[in-house]
């Protein structure tokens, strides 16, 4: 028993000497995990496939969330191509190259920094996956050696409509910006070359062919950008000014020359070893247009690594390719000290960033969270090729207290990632999770899905946080948001564990709908009485999951007959409906139904102001005056408390559709049958002379009622003569 616990202990203390080998930082705390970083890892992930744009259905990169769709199809239309695929930026529904770039190849630089992390933890492979979705995009934008398609999108247009992605392409201009030699854009050339040379390391094992062709994309980009050198947000602004003020190039170029550099250095390096040299060379020379600190003689350190200047981890790698230099050693320690304990070391001038008081580094109130992971993620790299020692542990100790921070270690003991850990954010500034069917954000009241993953944006200066769908500073997510967390948890699963959720278990937990939150029908009168009734309903298209537009829906109202004859009713509706019937539902109980087909019609979430659909009004009529809407299927158990302004849902107005009758929502009478009889025109029960009348009549004036389903014969979408030959040629029989 003494021997068991003693083998235990010597276990334990083994573990701990192996972490600290491998690390080779000080035990002071962190030798235990405070989360699960190996699901934070898995969602921040998973948070990738929820931005995706383009052809999810067709494609075979798989997706783990069942309320996303198909996307923004029609992208590259208007110009000619195929721009489609790619990821959506944040909250909004642009793609905008810069994030696109700057986000793939922080992904890809995580990857290859801990490979065995992300092997480990089984995630590779879909890390892989994300990597693959962008880098086709880049594939398709890059649609000459000069030429790089920057944008899919308008800002103005995009902001001003709150509707999931599924339906952009409906109602957003989705024009597409090009690049090229006579207007060009350094910053997207070079991220994106970046960007998929870094992507060509991660797949040089697994798809050397992709890698390949990767590397030779990243190359003629690579060349494009440094040949033809211009400010990209300059040729953006030509088209889309709101699109270049929010991503405008305060740093320049300069820093995109030398990243891309490095990136093309090392992509061909681990293709083969000194076939770099050129791009390592260049690296070098363009270090020196690096900008300088404010009023100092220092490269700047006083930010951070961002899609805007990317300064910070050129520092990083330069310092570690040639680690004798001293300028790139001062250069990036004089960054990091100024994240973590300030100083005059290295010519700095004794300033630090801004804490909170519950321990974040908190550089600006916009997207602050995801500064800190950036710099978190290079700290971790350039502390775990450092011998110990005080550095050592400061800039790990830095980057794990920021994790841990945005992870729930903080004042609220909140998760600031959704849909991971203790009260994490409901409200994220997100379109598509919210997936609102009436253009507002306050419709529906509460998100329809979880968007697992997502970091938001920032705490306030108290460490406060407000969670609401309208505040996008605090509470906006965006793929460059993640780029750099996803690595850095990585790397915390590395060195404290964590269990992944089993790939077996997805999709994971969404929130619980039924048909009638989809595809539900709001109804009222105007006039009721013997006479007929007037109604007027909302046809909606509430669908999310996933989201989808139809132009193939059907409703049908099933009512009794008061009169003695069917013959006795009739209806009135607008020319843009199609009508069939009455139809026979149940003869016994004298039920019968008309059919209003709006096929033709698109529909969709985001229809129109606060409603997914059109309004729809017509008129039932009795010649007779017998006629009692009280005794109706479809007039039965209108539900007052779920409401469409002054309109009630009608539970017993199913939905359908296409030419099948595939119903979506809604309740059908029983003892009946969606059968019909061809030939049955009056939906009597029988085929006689009435029906061959009928049909005869409607072929001279197609405004006559008439049951079209049965009046379709040969059943080929048409009513013609030759079916009303068939129906002769029946009667003869």
């Amino acid at each position: 028993m003494f021997k068991s616990k003693r083998l235990k202990v010597y276990a334990l203390i083994l573990a701990i000497m192996i972490t600290v080998t491998q690390y080779g930082f000080k035990g002071d705390g962190f030798s235990a995990a405070a989360f699960n970083y190996g699901e934070a890892l898995q969602k921040s992930v998973l948070f990738y496939e929820a931005q995706r744009s383009g052809s999810i259905s067709t494609s075979s990169i798989p997706t783990r969330l069942e309320w996303r769709w198909d996307a923004q199809l029609t992208d590259g239309k208007k110009e000619g191509l195929d721009l489609t695929g790619g990821w959506v930026d944040a909250g909004d529904n642009v793609k905008f190259g810069i994030t696109n770039a700057y986000t793939a190849g922080l992904l890809a630089f995580g990857a290859i920094e801990y490979k065995d992390a992300y092997i480990k933890s089984g995630q590779m492979k879909w890390l892989q996956n994300q990597l693959r979705w962008i880098n086709d995009y880049f594939i398709k934008s890059h649609t000459a050696p000069n030429v790089f398609w920057a944008q899919v999108g308008m800002t103005a247009n995009d902001h001003n409509n709150w509707i999931p992605i599924e339906v952009t392409h409906l109602m957003n201009d989705r024009t597409a910006i090009k690049l090229d030699a006579q207007n060009p854009g350094t910053e997207v050339a070079m991220g994106t070359a970046a960007a998929m040379a870094a992507s060509s390391i991660v797949f040089r094992d697994s798809d050397p062919a992709y890698a390949e062709k990767l590397l030779n994309h990243a190359k003629e980009l690579y060349n494009f950008g440094d040949t033809y050198r211009g400010v990209f947000s300059d040729v953006i602004k030509k088209t889309d000014p709101q699109g270049a003020a929010a991503y405008t190039s305060h740093s320049g170029y300069n820093d995109e020359l030398v990243w891309g550099s490095i990136w093309l250095y090392k992509a061909m390096e681990a293709n083969k070893p000194g076939s770099g040299s050129e791009y390592l060379t260049k690296a070098k020379e363009y270090y020196n247009g690096i900008g300088k600190e404010q009023n100092q003689s220092v490269h700047k350190y006083k930010w951070t690594h961002c899609w805007d200047d990317q300064s910070f981890g050129c520092y990083i790698l330069m310092s570690q390719i040639e680690p004798q230099n001293n300028e790139y050693r001062q250069d990036a320690e004089r960054w990091l000290n100024w994240w973590t304990v300030g100083g005059s070391e290295n010519n700095a001038d004794g300033t630090k960033v801004t804490y909170t008081p519950g321990g974040h580094a908190r550089l600006d109130n916009w997207g602050s969270m995801r500064y800190a992971a950036n710099t978190a993620l290079f700290a971790f790299v350039y502390s775990d090729k450092l011998d110990a020692g005080d550095k050592k542990s400061r800039y790990h100790d830095f980057a794990v207290r920021q994790i841990n921070y945005i992870l729930g270690d903080n004042p609220r003991k909140s998760s600031y990632m959704v849909g991971f850990g203790s009260n994490p954010p409901q409200h994220p500034h997100h379109r598509t999770a919210h997936s609102s069917w009436g253009q507002k954000m306050d419709t529906p009241s509460e998100h329809r899905h979880i968007l697992y993953g997502a970091l938001v944006g920032s705490p306030d200066s108290s460490d406060g946080f407000n969670d609401a769908i309208s505040d996008y500073v605090s509470n906006e997510v965006a793929i460059d948001y993640n780029a750099a967390l996803t690595g850095t948890l990585a790397r915390m699963y590395s060195e404290f564990g964590g269990t992944p959720i089993p790939d077996s278990s997805f999709p994971l937990t969404d929130k619980p709908h039924e048909p009638k939150d989809e595809w539900p029908v709001f109804a009222n009168t105007y006039f009721n009485g013997t006479s007929g009734t007037q109604f007027t309903l909302t046809v909606e298209n509430r669908s999310s999951w996933p989201v989808r537009p139809s132009d193939q829906l059907k409703i049908r109202y099933f009512f009794t007959l008061d009169a003695s004859n069917i013959s006795d009713i009739s209806i009135k509706a607008p020319d843009w409906v199609k009508v069939s019937g009455p139809s026979v539902w149940n003869q016994q109980n004298k039920i019968y139904y008309y059919t209003l087909d709006l096929s033709g019609k698109n529909i969709y979430p985001g229809y129109g102001w606060d409603l997914g659909g059109p309004e729809l009004n017509f008129t039932i009529s009795s010649a007779s005056g017998q006629w009692n809407a009280e005794n109706d299927w479809s007039f039965s158990n209108w539900d007052s408390k779920y409401v469409s302004g002054t309109r009630k849902y009608a539970p017993n107005i199913p939905v359908y559709e296409g030419s099948g009758f595939k119903k979506l929502a809604g309740n059908e009478p029983s003892g009946g049958s969606n059968e019909f009889v061809a030939g049955d025109v009056n939906s009597d029960g029988n085929i006689d002379a009435i029906d061959y009348a009928l049909l005869k009549k409607y072929l001279l004036d197609d405004t006559t009622v008439i049951n079209k389903q049965s009046a379709d014969m040969n059943v080929d979408g048409n009513i013609d003569a030759i079916d009303f030959a068939l129906l002769k040629k029946a009667l003869l029989q």
